[in-house]
This record gives structure tokens, C-alpha cells and sequence, in this order.
């Protein structure tokens, strides 16, 4: 009886864990690329009176509650939201922009491609009409002698071998850049005022076998970690392999269906209702046997 109490609590405390992974899911169902999370419940330890044996098969075990094993991402694809924004672009697939933050000496990955083109560099050499960016600031990287890939390295260290891309002021000695456009693999090309196109840079996506072994940071960023899969292999030109291709002019929506999150929610509760109940059932089972010597 009086691990039933122990039982229960522990299925009050992880259902309660599971409400607030819902309610993290509800609250960014409207944040770019987010990519929601459900909750893994596990038996826990179990507490053997007597073992099977070959003339008792069955053994004698009470369970002693529940626990949480992971929270695991749901990596499916968002829809698609056609925006016609040259900075917006989506990953239609697998994989991570990489980004990098302003001072460079940390990298990260992204779904959300809600990109900006910042001032620039006129001092730059050539002049860049603008870098482009997360609405947090960090650079978008890529290469730009040639396409990816580029191994990514672990968190908190500068990422070599990337470059940051930028529109340069000018396509042509006198040709000032008038607009830019990133094709499907990742190309980016400035247009110049008279038509005139130069290829500036390429987008590489990072794609892993295990996404779930990603570390989440907040920010619509995740941080690399080597359970995901190696990293001299993860960035690739998109379309190549696993990694996804782009689509400029679009943006990746929230995987959160409300409906299913609701349904979840409404489990849960019943769930944690349940549990609670088996605490009050047990208390007046407690209750029962004290007040039996009166």
C-alpha cells in the first residue's frame, strides 16, 4: 500500500513533466521551422518477492512507478508559407542552416530560415552590401570558392573552413548588385542593375543521422553534439544525400498540431487525475487499518 503512494507520485510528478513539454509545444506553434517534442514514459525498478522458477514460472514483482526515458523532437516537415521575401529560404528535407554568432568563436544550427541582410561592409574588400543573418544576429555560413562540405566542430568553437554570406556592392566594375537569388543546391548569385550575375557563395545544409542528439538552446538554434553523427560528414551541398534542398521565398512553418496536442493534453490530465486519485485511495486504505484499534 504504501507503494502504491510511491508509485503514484511518481506518475503525478512525470505526468506533470509531460504537461509542461505539451505546453512548450502549444506556446511555438506559431515559431518559424519550430520542431515539437513528446514525452517517453518507462516502467521503472521493480521489486521481486520470488523469481520463476522451473516449478513456479511465473515470478512475483510489484512495480514501483514510472519514469521518463527521453523527450524526444519530432523532426517532421513543417508546411510551407510562401512569403516571396529574397532573405526568407526553407529546407524542403532533412537538415540545419549553420550559422555562426557575431564575434565568431561559436556555431550552431537552425531550421528557421527568416533571414536578414544587414548594413553591410563598405570597407570590406570587395564592399558587401550586406551579410546575411538571423533576426538575432548570427551569420549565415556557407563556402565561397565552392560548395560544402565542411566538417562542423563542437560547441563553443569557431567553425573553419566557412565562410559568411554576403552581397557584394557591386557584380561588375561600375554594375551595382540590384537584387540576389539562392537556387535550390544552395547557389547564391548576385544580379546586377544590368543583368549582369555573379555566384558570391554557396548555402551548405547539415544534415545527421540522429537530429535527436542535437542540443536544443533556445533561440530556434540546437548545438552540436557527436551523438547526432560525424561531423566531418554532416555538412553537404543540398540535395546531396540526406541534406534537404532550399526554397528561397518561403518559409518553414511549425510542425505542432494543435489537435494532436490537445488530445495529449487531455490524456495527461486524466493521467495526473488518476494518479491522484490512487494517492487518495491509499490514504483512506491507511486510514481504514488505524482506525481499526479504536
Amino acid at each position: 500500500m504504501i507503494r502504491s503512494l510511491y508509485s503514484a507520485v511518481s506518475g503525478m510528478l512525470n505526468n506533470q513533466r509531460a504537461m509542461d513539454v505539451i505546453g512548450n509545444n502549444i506556446a511555438n506553434a506559431n515559431t518559424v521551422a519550430f520542431k515539437d517534442s513528446r514525452t517517453d514514459f518507462a516502467d521503472a525498478f521493480y521489486q521481486v518477492s520470488r523469481s520463476a522458477t522451473a516449478n513456479q514460472p511465473v515470478s512475483n514483482q510489484v512495480g514501483l512507478g514510472s519514469i521518463i526515458v527521453s523527450t524526444p523532437s519530432q523532426f517532421t516537415q513543417g508546411a510551407f508559407q510562401r512569403t516571396d521575401v529574397p532573405t526568407d529560404v526553407a529546407i524542403n528535407g532533412d537538415g540545419f542552416f549553420v550559422v555562426q554568432n557575431s564575434t565568431g568563436t561559436s556555431n550552431a544550427l537552425t531550421r528557421a530560415g527568416d533571414f536578414i541582410l544587414d548594413q553591410g561592409d563598405a570597407t570590406a574588400t570587395p564592399p558587401v552590401l550586406g551579410y546575411l543573418r538571423t533576426q538575432d544576429g548570427w551569420y549565415v555560413m556557407g563556402n565561397a570558392d565552392g560548395p560544402p562540405p565542411t566538417a562542423i566542430p563542437a560547441a563553443g568553437q569557431p567553425i573553419s573552413g566557412m565562410d559568411r554570406i554576403y552581397i557584394p556592392v557591386e557584380v561588375a566594375a561600375g554594375e551595382l548588385t540590384s537584387s540576389f537569388s539562392i537556387d535550390s543546391n544552395g547557389t547564391v548569385t548576385a544580379v546586377g542593375q544590368l543583368g549582369t550575375t555573379l555566384v558570391v557563395g554557396y548555402v551548405g545544409v547539415a544534415s545527421f543521422p540522429n537530429p535527436n542528439g542535437l542540443i536544443r538552446t533556445g533561440s530556434n538554434r540546437f548545438e552540436y553534439n557527436s551523438s547526432a553523427g560525424d561531423s566531418a560528414t554532416a555538412v553537404k551541398t543540398p540535395g546531396d544525400g540526406t541534406a534537404g534542398t532550399l526554397q528561397q521565398g518561403a518559409l518553414e512553418l511549425s510542425n505542432v498540431d494543435l489537435a494532436e496536442q490537445f488530445s495529449d493534453m487531455i490524456v495527461t490530465q486524466r493521467a495526473f487525475d488518476a494518479n491522484a486519485k490512487t494517492i487518495t485511495t491509499s490514504d483512506e486504505m491507511l486510514q481504514t487499518i488505524t482506525n481499526l484499534k479504536r
